[in-house]
């Protein structure tokens, strides 16, 4: 059996790596194939043509009942599950359709004015303007469309006005009327997000608090998971196993008390909305809790061999989530860690320091972990999680299940307990903050080869299994090449971030980096928390030196204060008059390290916002990139007029690529070999325009887009100048859309 589930690991691995995804009638082929090889005991090409099957069968499954549905234009049925996200602009919520079409599959709508308050459990018809799931791509974004697929969902769109939509007779779900009673007994509690997110799931942070939990490596902590169901799991069993009465007299007391564990973390996994973590850890449980009431000892190997490939066949979408990665590999580490620790005496200095190593193993090949799938590790995580897992589980959390409880039955005296766990979060809450602050503690290694990674994890592996002194100085030779990706030359870089319908490009030369405009902000959410400032940290930017804000409009100020508290002693350069602690965009220094920077002056006071962007010209080695903002053309016109040898080998196309600008004698004139432009997918303006399009094919100039390529990376050196998407190079491979120019080169003229 451990053959057929290694085969299905492997088979869930190969499968990121395939460009497409086979044909339905595939599964005719592979079906007996799994069946033949696993009766002659061929079990782990069994378990790999398993894999496949059931990934051929839930990918064709989804995309027939996808293309039904974008192609349906009648009214929509369905009923509103998990918690609507109420903006002042608008709503957002999740509608699980019940209809003849795509029923039981999700879509995820905006509502501008909805005539009243959504709630789960309401059920609605309506009609929508619906397209596919489409998201940025940036490498330390989220992965729309993966997501998407994991939790079922076909399209996104929004609520049309006409015809009105009607509220169906419903009522509202439990979970609602718990979580607006955990909203109202915890709103004057400072601690009030952390208690939320480990009650009932909803982790709607600020993002300094976001910030904190991913610097200080707690972001775990605060995720329902495999820590949370296990705990309410092992306080329950204990509970009840250890009752006085009547339990305590019964002959099967024992299987008594799993049984109710269990149902208590099934009830904990539905108050946290069955997100998938919660799902996974809660079906870990329930097989672990069969295998034992059959009395069947699984050796920890056999146990996280099983749990996986159950996992994956049930649902092959799990190769995508990086969080499901995490946690089997977690799991995969712990059992590791608990084999190989060495028996201690019974003193307590011994236990200590059992528990020490324990956290120092796990922490260290997790922060390994973390770097393979997030390009980055904590340097506060080891410290972080001795200090706070153990408060947590042993205090704090208890306690929190204990007010929770108390304000479920409605117990006199609930209040005091909500603050009095509020005062055991206090200490927790300082930590975030202070960790939001220390930007060094986060360690970025940016771009590093997979093959880096796996090294040092398999290096650690054989310091950890071995204690014998030539596999340990074997260890030290093998990590003294690791040593010269760490002291490879920096090199100039230009990204355009993929932050949808608005425009911010980052200079980056090692830790120090320009960056001009900061994305769009839609109410309360902004490219600049969810894009630009994760890309920032992913990339290491430590110390941002200049910020240009190019002109007043939200597609490319964003958030921009966000930025001024992450980086206090960035400069900030634009014309905006409102803007404190600024200076004008005339102003900043034409040396930047080894960059010469020119602001271009088209001369007079145009009136609009827009031509009155702040024109950047950046000069590296012999290459020129130009960065106008969204100057239209009579600007356009101008600058050419004022700058007759004006040039640039690297353009990014003006307002997105709208046809009010790019005209072709400002083309023609800077002759540029690569143009560059930041729109989003689907955008209403359908930027780039077709006639932009069609001037840059006619004069030759390639165009690179971050509504098909994600964000565009430049590698920049004196002899030349390398293009690279970051969405062709984003796995699973199937999942990306064909992209024109993936990457390009050029060399000097």
């Amino acid at each position: 059996m451990k053959s057929f589930c290694i085969g299905v690991l492997a088979g869930s691995l190969l499968s990121l790596f395939l460009p497409i995804v086979p044909p339905f009638f595939t599964v005719f082929l592979l079906l007996p194939l799994t069946i033949l090889l696993f009766a002659v005991r061929y079990r782990f090409c069994a378990g790999l043509a398993a894999f496949f099957c059931c990934w051929v069968t839930q990918f064709a499954t989804y995309e027939t009942e996808q293309q039904r549905l974008l192609n349906y234009s009648g009214p929509l049925q369905g009923i509103i599950v998990g918690i609507p996200k109420q903006y002042a602009e608008y709503s957002q919520f999740t509608l699980q359709l019940e209809n003849s079409t795509a029923t039981g599959y999700q879509i995820q709508l905006n509502w501008s004015q909805p005539p009243v308050l959504l709630q789960e459990g309401q059920r609605w018809q309506l009609s929508a303007r619906l397209r596919p799931v489409a998201g940025s791509a940036n490498p330390a974004g989220v992965n729309r469309e993966a997501q998407a697929l994991l939790q079922g969902v076909l399209a996104q769109g929004s609520v049309m006005t006409e015809p009105e939509a009607k509220l169906l007779p419903h009522s509202v779900s439990l979970r609602q009327r718990l979580i607006a009673r955990l909203q109202q007994a915890t709103a004057d509690l400072d601690s009030a997000p952390l208690l939320l997110a480990l009650t009932v799931g909803q982790r709607q942070f600020s993002p300094a608090l976001w910030q904190g939990l991913q610097q200080s490596g707690l972001a775990h902590l605060l995720a329902i998971s495999g820590l949370h169901i296990g705990l309410v799991f092992g306080w329950s069993f204990y509970l009840l196993r250890f009752m006085p009465w009547p339990l305590r007299y019964l002959a099967w007391r024992q299987g008594v008390a799993l049984t109710g564990a269990l149902l208590a973390a099934f009830a904990y996994a539905w108050l946290a909305g069955f997100a998938i973590p919660t799902i996974r850890a809660a079906f870990a449980l329930m097989l672990m809790v069969l295998a034992w009431l059959q009395y069947r000892r699984l050796s920890y190997s056999h146990y996280w061999l099983l749990l996986t490939a159950l996992l994956l066949l049930a649902q092959p979408f799990f190769v995508l989530s990086k969080s499901f990665w995490l946690s089997v590999l977690a799991v995969a580490v712990i059992f590791a860690v608990l084999w190989l620790q060495p028996r201690h005496s019974n003193h307590w200095h011994s236990k200590f320091y059992l528990f020490l190593r324990f956290h120092f193993c796990l922490t260290l090949l997790m922060s390994l972990l973390s770097l393979l799938l997030f390009d980055g590790s904590s340097v506060l995580a080891w410290l972080s999680n001795v200090l706070w897992v153990p408060w947590c589980s042993l205090l704090a959390i208890p306690l929190l299940f204990i007010s929770l409880l108390a304000e479920l039955v409605q117990l006199p005296g609930s209040s005091m307990l909500w603050q009095l766990t509020d005062m055991l979060f206090q200490p927790l809450l300082g930590w975030l903050n202070w960790s939001a602050l220390q930007s060094s503690s986060w360690w970025a290694w940016p771009d590093q080869h997979w093959l880096w990674i796996c090294s040092l994890l398999l290096i650690c592996l054989l310091f950890l299994v071995s204690y014998q002194r030539i596999f340990l100085y074997l260890g030290v030779v093998l990590m003294l090449p690791l040593i010269l990706a760490f002291t490879r030359p920096v090199q100039w870089q230009l990204h355009l971030i993929d932050v949808g319908q608005g425009l911010a490009v980052l200079l980056q030369h090692g830790q120090h980096g320009l960056l001009y405009d900061v994305g769009p902000r839609y109410g309360q959410h902004s490219a600049t928390a969810s894009q630009v400032l994760p890309y920032l940290r992913q990339r290491g930017v430590r110390q941002l030196d200049y910020l240009i804000l190019s002109h007043d409009d939200s597609d490319h100020t964003g958030d921009w204060q966000l930025l001024t508290a992450f980086y206090p002693q960035v400069q900030i350069y634009t014309d905006i008059d409102h803007i404190d602690n600024a200076q004008p965009c005339s102003a900043i220094p034409q040396q930047y390290l080894a960059a010469r920077l020119h602001m271009l002056d088209a001369g007079g006071d145009f009136g609009n916002k827009n031509d009155s962007s702040c024109v950047l010209l950046i000069q590296l080695y012999d290459w020129q990139i130009l960065l106008p903002g969204d100057i239209g053309a009579k600007v356009e016109q101008q600058l050419i007029a004022r700058y007759p040898q004006l040039t640039a080998n690297v353009l990014v196309l003006s307002h997105h690529g709208s046809n009010s600008s790019s005209h072709f004698a400002f083309l023609h004139q800077l002759a540029p070999q690569l143009a560059l432009n930041s729109a989003s997918l689907y955008n209403r303006h359908q930027h780039p325009a077709i006639a932009v399009q069609q001037r840059l094919q006619m004069l030759g100039i390639p165009l690179h887009n971050t509504a098909h390529g994600g964000a565009i990376r430049l590698d920049i050196s004196e002899q030349a100048l390398h293009v690279h998407e970051y969405r062709a190079q984003r796995i699973p491979f199937w999942l990306q859309k064909p992209v024109g120019n993936a990457e390009t080169l050029l060399t000097t003229r």
